[in-house]
C-alpha cells in the first residue's frame, strides 16, 4: 500500500464524530432551543449578551428589531445583520453571504455617545474574513502571555439588511463568570448620512 494512502486512511480514522460538534455550553448534537441573546434597552441603547460559545454554528442578530434569529430562520429569511461564532463576527454580505447587503464602516477615535449620524462613506462588505476581524486590526487584541482577549476601542457603523444604520460597540468577550465567547455588544440606531 502506498505511504500517502496509509496516511489518508489513518487521518480519516481519527476524524471527530460530526454528530457531536454542534455544542453550546456542553450540550452537543442538537441545535439550541434556548435564547442565545439577552437584550436590555435603555434610552434607545441596546445592550446585548451574545452566547457565541459554539465552535461550529453561528448565532444571528437582526439589529433593526432587535431580535435573535435561530439558525434555520436566518438561513431561510436572510434577514440577519451580524453573526457571532466564538471570536468571529461576520456581517451579512460579501464573502460571508454574496446575496446579503450588510456593510460595515470602522471608526477609530470616535465615542459611542457622540456619534448620532452615520457616515456617508467608508463602508465595506466582508471578504474571506469579516470586517470586524480584519479592518484596523480587528475588534480585539489577543494576549498570548495570559491567553486572554481584550476588546479594542473601535466603533462600527452597520448598514443593515433593511437599510437602517446602527452604531455597534464590542464589549467584553467574557461574561461576569469569566466564561469565554459570551460577548457584550452595545448598539443604537443612527440617523442616515
Amino acid at each position: 500500500m502506498p505511504r500517502s494512502l496509509i496516511l489518508v486512511v489513518l487521518a480519516s480514522a481519527c476524524a471527530p464524530d460530526l454528530r457531536k460538534t454542534d455544542c453550546f455550553d456542553g450540550v452537543c448534537g442538537e441545535l439550541p432551543t434556548e435564547p442565545l441573546f439577552s437584550f436590555t434597552v435603555k434610552e434607545g441603547v441596546v445592550e446585548a449578551l451574545v452566547d457565541a460559545t459554539s465552535k461550529t454554528l453561528p448565532t444571528y442578530i437582526d439589529l433593526d428589531e432587535p431580535k435573535e434569529l435561530k439558525f434555520d430562520e436566518a438561513e431561510a429569511t436572510n434577514a440577519w445583520d451580524l453573526s457571532f461564532m466564538r471570536d468571529k463576527v461576520r456581517a451579512n454580505g460579501g464573502g460571508t453571504n454574496p446575496t446579503g447587503v450588510v456593510e460595515v464602516a470602522v471608526l477609530t477615535g470616535q465615542s459611542f455617545g457622540a456619534l448620532t449620524q452615520a457616515p456617508a462613506s467608508g463602508y465595506l462588505k466582508d471578504g474571506s474574513e469579516g470586517v470586524f476581524n480584519t479592518v484596523e486590526g480587528g475588534w480585539y487584541f489577543y494576549d498570548l502571555g495570559v491567553h486572554r482577549l481584550t476588546t479594542l476601542d473601535h466603533l462600527y457603523v452597520v448598514k443593515t439588511s433593511k437599510g437602517g444604520f446602527f452604531k455597534v460597540k464590542m464589549g467584553s468577550y467574557y461574561d461576569g463568570n469569566g466564561t469565554a465567547a459570551r460577548i457584550a455588544v452595545t448598539f443604537a440606531k443612527l440617523l442616515p448620512p
